[in-house]
């Protein structure tokens, strides 16, 4: 077992700047509602997910209680009390004018004897008198009123209310982006079933994370049946988002838009994302209200402030919708800002990004003709991007030829980024020399010019970390796992590092990241560290990088991790689900790899499926075929990344559908055109599930290949071989125990594995625990000293779960490990959050460390 992984640049999980469950925040004001010990609220967030947790809190108040609404605005920061004209109309008589005079009246008004107080919402405070502030304050602090001031920044907060905050009478609530997670539980409870990762992904990735957006959307792609339903599941279907704008062709709709607002669009459209200040300061107030209102363009909350922004979708059917003598007018500025290529690249990149490459492969068909003929004089970088952008698509598409070609093509393929590229369409199809040749071949100078901030960026060190992983992927399919495994721990060592020193989104982006996790994991499963290689999968599934792609191959990679530990059920449900969503979106070979675990999974003894009887084989040859067709209509059968496991499964199934001699024949042939191609790796997998099945024959070339490899598995099986040649029962017996407990359950079963059958009926027991041993992930240990102090007010499952997020472990990983369901966490999080009056899970964390720090002082 290698040591444990950082995975902290993937980003994982909450920091204090997400949300773990789209109720965290509504709970919070509920309990302010229900008169917990405060004075009321300054809640801050998105607009959106400010008006929607407080409306959703409203509906637990009773209807008897009286609910106010003030809003600020020029007429009440310039008139004395005139936010308060709402509640003055309700008195009988006008108040005297001074603060004291008007707090004596509206205490009476607002907390009648015997009544709660009234519930007073106040929306923009930087644009209400002083005077109105203070006395809300001080009615507040009195507890006369509940007060809820809800803003966008917490530096929008006037200054008296800003310092009962700090006093405790108002308590900060701040409405997050939702983490991954808490953003398919959401999906979920807006579509009324199980939705597909991916699904998810997309959305929440569109709608980056806001909890308003993202059930808009999730409705409105219901509505236009972008998401569909496929049996049980949501899945999302070919074709591009909905929008909020009215739909209108976008040439007539700039003809129809003011002078002033068509040029902000423009001027978006061409630069990319704007800062909202500089915006304002050059007189675009007025315009940004407007486009934003009409869905034209959004405005985000980044680290750097506020940005306005269009999608690279709608900036290019912009771009194309600018008329010949307006283009001539903005030619200088297209040419300054747009050398003929952005644009392009950046539809190319949004249209990868929501899980729609088809749309991007059409965009480089039309670059023969039109406007995009300047592609042709673009700049040696220029048409580096566009080569790069254009073979990622195609893979996407699984057009591995054309890919090539497009590499193959271009006057730039001696260049670092496109020889990378090349390498990891070689790496797909499982040509390790191939791979090696490329990369031996990398130039010294690696730091190509990289794109404009608004772009879709690749650095000369994003380019460096990819050469590096797939060299580790190469390199783990051949006979080389011990040093694929040291590449992948140097380089999470190293962007760790990145992340530590703050600058790993200057370095390299976060879908790129999840690329690099893709390969990392092809490299773990290669190398049999299933439980490293079951971390990184969770913990791609829990990251907040927003790339469908690797969340889908993630979810695959659990599932034959299932079918590996002999955990068929699950295995079947992952599988079926994505092979719903990838029958419409997704990468082809990611399909191959799906079909073949459902195939797998459907001709087990007792499986998911009922396969016993006439109807269960009936659905396992239908299941099967469907596999073995899909794989004969792809160009190559390739075995790159998991395609040699699909290969496997398909071959083992053979066994169960035709005859053992049929799946004895498939697996040699796996294991010869494997040797062939220096995949000694994938021939020593092959060669020991044949061996697994009875086909003791092959032990010495098993003992062979498993000398040759590094892999968890090599030493097992080499003492397996070796029971067989030399028939020593106890050696047979020993080797067993080792692969159950290193997690390959399925090779220990009696129904699957004819090498068990002969064992006692303790052995047996033994291998059985074994296997269970190492279907469970070892909790968080005990402390040595006893329970810490900040634990006793914590039920038994509050402090598995608070050491178990302190060990850094995801709600999802949480899960898993304690076999409850992910909302069942989040609910446990959330009271483990109040009793320890922590605001979340960084806060937990450091109260642990401080803690353990002082213990080790004492």
């Amino acid at each position: 077992m290698i040591p444990a992984l950082d995975l902290s640049w993937l980003e994982s999980g909450a920091d204090g700047r997400w949300m773990d469950s789209p109720a965290e925040a509504n709970l919070a004001l509920e309990s302010i509602f229900a008169g917990d010990g405060a004075g009321g609220a300054i809640l801050t967030g998105e607009l959106g997910d400010r008006r929607e947790t407080i409306e959703a809190a409203l509906t637990t108040v009773p209807a008897d209680r009286a609910v106010f609404r003030l809003h600020g605005s020029a007429f009440a920061a310039a008139t004395p009390y005139g936010a308060l004209a709402i509640l003055l109309s309700g008195l009988h008589e006008a108040p005297p004018a001074h603060p004291h005079g008007m707090m004596r009246v509206l205490s009476d008004f607002l907390h009648p004897q015997g009544a709660d107080p009234a519930i007073v919402i106040v929306s923009q405070p930087d644009q209400i008198d002083s005077g109105t502030i203070t006395v809300l304050a001080q009615l507040a602090q009195m507890h006369h009123i509940t007060l809820v001031v809800h803003c966008e920044r917490s530096s929008d907060v006037p200054i008296d209310l800003a310092a009962l905050r700090r006093l405790g009478t108002l308590t900060g609530i701040t409405v997050r982006p939702l983490t991954p997670a808490a953003g398919q539980s959401l999906v979920e409870e807006v579509a009324g079933g199980p939705v597909s990762r991916f699904a998810v992904t997309v959305l929440w990735q569109h709608s980056a994370g806001s909890v308003q957006r993202l059930r808009q959307l999730t409705r409105d792609c219901m509505t236009s049946g972008k998401l569909r339903r496929s049996g049980a599941d949501w899945v999302l279907d070919s074709g591009p988002l909905p929008r909020s704008s009215t739909g209108e062709d976008p040439s007539a709709m700039l003809r129809g838009l003011p002078v002033r607002q068509r040029a902000l669009l423009e001027m978006l459209a061409i630069c990319g994302p704007m800062r909202v200040g500089d915006l304002i300061h050059t007189g675009y107030a007025a315009e940004l209200d407007e486009l934003e209102e009409s869905g034209a363009l959004e405005i985000l909350n980044e680290h750097s402030g506020r940005v306005a922004q269009m999608t690279a979708v709608q900036a290019a059917e912009t771009m194309a919708a600018i008329e010949p003598d307006r283009r001539r007018e903005l030619a200088a500025t297209l040419e300054m800002l747009d050398p003929g290529y952005l644009s392009v690249l950046r539809a190319a990149q949004d249209f990868v990004a929501i899980g729609n490459p088809t749309e991007a492969v059409a965009l480089f068909f039309d670059q023969d003709s039109g406007p995009a003929q300047r592609l042709q004089a673009a700049s040696v970088i220029g048409r580096q991007h566009l080569a790069w952008a254009e073979a990622r698509a195609r893979l996407m598409v699984g057009d591995l030829e054309g890919a090539e070609r497009v590499l193959e093509n271009s006057p730039e393929r001696g260049t670092a980024a496109l020889l990378v590229q090349a390498a990891a369409l070689a790496a797909v199809r499982g040509d390790v020399r191939r791979v090696m040749e490329l990369l031996d071949t990398l130039p010294e100078d690696r730091q190509p010019a990289s794109l404009d901030e608004g772009g879709a960026v690749f650095t000369g060190e994003s380019i460096r970390c990819r050469a590096r992983v797939i060299r580790a992927e190469a390199l783990a399919l051949a006979d080389d796992q011990a040093g694929a495994l040291g590449v992948v721990m140097e380089l999470d060592r190293e962007l760790a590092g990145f992340k530590n020193l703050g600058i790993i989104n200057d370095v390299i982006g976060p879908f790129e990241r999840a690329v690099l996790a893709e390969s990392m994991l092809t490299v773990l499963a290669a190398c049999g560290q299933l439980d490293r290689c079951r971390e990184l999968a969770e913990t791609v599934l829990a990251g907040r990088h927003g790339n469908p792609y690797a969340v889908q191959y993630a979810d695959l990679v659990l599932a034959v991790l299932e079918v590996m530990g002999g955990v068929q059920d699950r295995a079947a449900q992952r599988a079926a689900t994505a092979v719903a969503q990838l029958e419409r979106l997704g990468r082809p070979q990611d399909l191959e790899t799906a079909l073949a675990v459902q195939a797998f999974c459907s001709d087990v003894p007792d499986g998911p499926r009922g396969t016993q009887g006439p109807e269960g084989v009936a659905s396992a040859r239908v299941l099967e075929s469907h596999a073995q067709e899909f794989r004969r209509s792809r160009e190559s059968q390739a075995l790159g990344r998991l395609g040699w496991m699909a290969e496997l499964l398909l071959a083992r199934s053979t066994g169960q559908i035709h005859s053992p001699q049929a799946r004895t024949a498939r697996l040699v042939a796996l294991a010869d055109r494997a040797a062939a191609g220096g995949l000694y790796s994938v021939e020593f997998a092959a060669v020991s599930g044949a061996f697994h099945f009875g086909e003791t024959w092959l032990a010495p070339r098993l003992a062979e290949t498993a000398a040759r490899t590094q892999t968890v598995a090599s030493a097992p099986q080499l003492m397996l071989a070796r029971s067989v040649l030399e028939d020593d029962p106890e050696l047979l017996f020993q080797a067993l125990e080792m692969l159950a407990l290193a997690g390959y359950a399925g090779y220990v079963e009696p129904a699957s594995s004819p090498m068990v059958r002969d064992l006692s009926a303790a052995q047996l027991r033994r291998l059985t625990d074994a296997a269970g041993a190492s279907r469970r992930s070892n909790p968080a240990a005990e402390e040595p000293e006893g329970e810490p102090s900040w634990m006793v007010e914590l039920t038994r499952r509050e402090k598995e779960i608070s050491r178990l997020v302190v060990a850094g472990k995801t709600n999802a990983m949480i899960a898993r490990i304690s076999g409850i369901s992910i909302r069942t966490v989040e609910g446990h999080l959330y009271q483990i959050y109040a009793k320890l009056q922590l605001k979340g899970r960084a806060e937990l964390s450091r109260l642990a460390a401080a803690h353990t720090a002082q213990r080790h002082r004492v």
